[in-house]
């Protein structure tokens, strides 16, 4: 039989060894719905995201990662941004797609009805799964924004069928060791 003070020094070892992988946008002035509010000394580029999620895993020892948001965190050299991470002591996490933003998504992405909008959703996913690639990352996550803001406004039957073939477009170009997330 296992003694509690077997089960907490276990538990106490387990946590020891966990580890958290903050988001890129964590290290940026995000905001708030209204507004988004300026301060000094805020990174102004996935460079300097970076340095301080290295930072923030100095003082803890627990954040050895850092997940990018495309766009905002596009650069010419994905190879060049990974291998600072690595310099500075952590490594690229996820790769987040942001399909959430433009202003041809109000109907949603891969479930939009307009099959131009839908392909280029799909189109960034695969941008992603490049950068997945460069940056040695090995899991693209997919926040589907793709609700509508009124009833009728598109056939919901059909929106489950156009977002089925756009995950399996994207699917369908994962690695053997990739992983698609949805969040």
């Amino acid at each position: 039989m296992t003694s509690l003070a077997d089960l907490s020094s276990e538990a106490r070892t387990l946590l020891e060894q966990q580890t958290i992988e903050v988001p890129s946008w964590a290290y940026g002035n995000s905001g708030t719905r209204f507004k988004v509010f300026g301060s000094p000394g805020t990174p102004r580029n996935p460079y300097e995201k970076i340095a301080d999620a290295a930072q923030v895993n100095r003082f803890t020892g627990h954040a050895p990662r850092v997940s990018l948001h495309i766009p905002w965190d596009k650069v010419d050299d994905y190879s060049d941004l990974a291998r600072f991470a690595r310099d500075h002591g952590v490594t690229i996490g996820m790769i987040n797609s942001n399909v959430f933003q433009d202003d041809d998504y109000k109907l949603g992405s891969l479930c939009n009805p307009d099959a131009g909008v839908r392909q280029k959703a799909v189109d960034h996913h695969l941008e992603c799964l490049d950068i997945m690639r460069a940056t040695g990352s090995h899991e693209l996550k997919i926040w589907l924004a793709d609700g509508l803001n009124y009833p009728g406004q598109d056939d919901l039957r059909s929106r489950q069928e156009r977002l089925a073939e756009g995950l399996a477009k994207i699917y369908a170009e994962l690695g053997d060791r990739e992983r698609l997330v949805l969040e």
